[in-house]
């Protein structure tokens, strides 16, 4: 079947006036666009019928909900820039292609559907919103209800974005054969512990893991107040210590080391402690990485200076800029170390612009790749023109 794009955009528009539209993928871009797919569907949102539209660019989503009177703009937008449409009404499937003489299109009567216009579908965490969880109760997370407060959603998110990483985690080393079902963790610059809280929850009660879990942060009445919750809650084997990242030494064989926002260099040295006890896993989200700023401050003539100016003659730039440039180095550093690594976003920017993570794994790596990554390295930083603490720091655990 042929249609003349004026009665394609029609008949669209009327199906969404009508309430009969269900959803539309719009794929295979040919234009200028910004966006390579766009999803189509009505959402009611405080008693107001919108169409949301949902458009992906580099495996990110971002959405926007449009009033109906401007979705016939968007549609003819949409109709001259794509060449695949699939189209769900109550009735039919529509599946339309465009080509240089205009749109084809083969239709199918469909079962009479609902329209869903249930904008806050419930998201399947790890932890449910809805039942009781002590720990989550006790931190103020939750109510005794099991209702998760107004102002601590966000928190919960994070906690749940956490424990997806945990899960992958864990994954890996179990299929690697790192890890069997009894696992060692230390939580450094632990804070208020929600995270380990959640992690111990997540080993002990979900995965029924035999474990033990350490939390170590620097505040005495924080450590004397996790402790006292994880006594109220019987938490077995999970113990909370003050004391510095450099000085820790308790224990000698570790299977994942975490470090949430452990400021500028701390992080350096969680990287550093993972090392010295043999982690198997070493997840890291970074903070405050002000040492490489300070450092390119002081530099003259370096590649960096004469290659990137349009970025270090501006501070905030060259400040933002060192940041990336901190968290490049300590993921190929690892790498370096025999560790596989991944550079993630933790949590969306719009909660935190601290929200890059550094996931690494043990591996083992062979001679070229581990040759071709010490190259990388030294290119990179003989560029930055500095010598960053976190060489000297790690350099005896580089394998090449």
């Amino acid at each position: 079947m042929k249609y003349i794009k004026e009665d394609l955009l029609n008949f669209l528009v009327e199906k969404i006036e009508n309430k009969e539209f269900i959803k539309a993928t719009i794929s295979n871009l040919k234009g200028d666009y910004p966006y390579e797919k766009v999803i189509l569907k009505p959402v009611i949102i405080k008693n107001v019928y919108y169409i949301q539209s949902e458009q992906f660019q580099n495996k990110k989503a971002y959405h926007e909900n449009l009033c109906p009177c401007e979705i016939k703009t968007i549609l003819e937008i949409l109709l001259d820039n794509f060449k695949q449409f699939l189209v769900q009404t109550t009735d039919e499937e529509i599946h339309i292609l465009k080509n240089k003489k205009g749109f084809t299109g083969k239709s199918k009567k469909t079962s009479k559907q609902e329209v869903s216009l249930d904008h806050n579908r419930k998201k399947n965490y790890i932890l449910d919103s809805e039942t009781p969880i002590p720990f989550l109760i006790e931190l103020g997370v939750m109510t005794p209800e099991g209702k998760v407060t107004k102002d601590k959603f966000n928190k919960f998110r994070q906690i749940n974005r956490y424990l997806e990483f945990i899960e992958d985690t864990l994954k890996e080393l179990k299929s690697k054969k790192l890890i069997d079902n009894k696992i060692t963790v230390v939580d450094f610059g632990c804070g208020k512990s929600y995270l380990t809280f959640a992690l111990y929850h997540y080993l002990k009660n979900i995965k029924n893991m035999d474990l033990n879990v350490i939390g170590l942060d620097l505040k005495t009445d924080v450590i004397e107040h996790c402790n006292n919750i994880a006594q109220k809650l019987n938490f077995e084997n999970l113990e909370f210590l003050e004391g510095n990242i450099k000085d820790f030494n308790k224990l000698q064989n570790v299977d994942l080391i975490f470090s949430l926002h452990a400021c500028n260099n701390a992080t350096d040295y969680s990287i550093l402690k993972g090392l010295e006890m043999n982690a198997k896993a070493i997840l890291a989200v970074p903070c405050c990485q002000s040492e490489f700023n300070k450092k390119i401050n002081k530099t003259s003539n370096t590649p960096l200076k004469e290659n990137l100016s349009p970025i270090t003659k501006h501070g905030i730039l060259q400040e933002k800029f060192s940041s990336l440039a901190t968290d490049a180095l300590r993921a190929l550093s690892l790498e370096l170390c025999g560790y596989k690594t991944q550079v993630m976003e933790f949590i969306d920017m719009e909660h935190t612009p601290k929200n890059i993570l550094i996931k690494s794994i043990r591996e083992d790596f062979k001679d070229e790749f581990l040759i071709s990554r010490r190259a990388e390295y030294d290119t990179y930083v003989k560029f930055l023109g500095i010598e960053p603490l976190l060489n000297s720091l790690i350099k005896n655990y580089y394998k090449k």
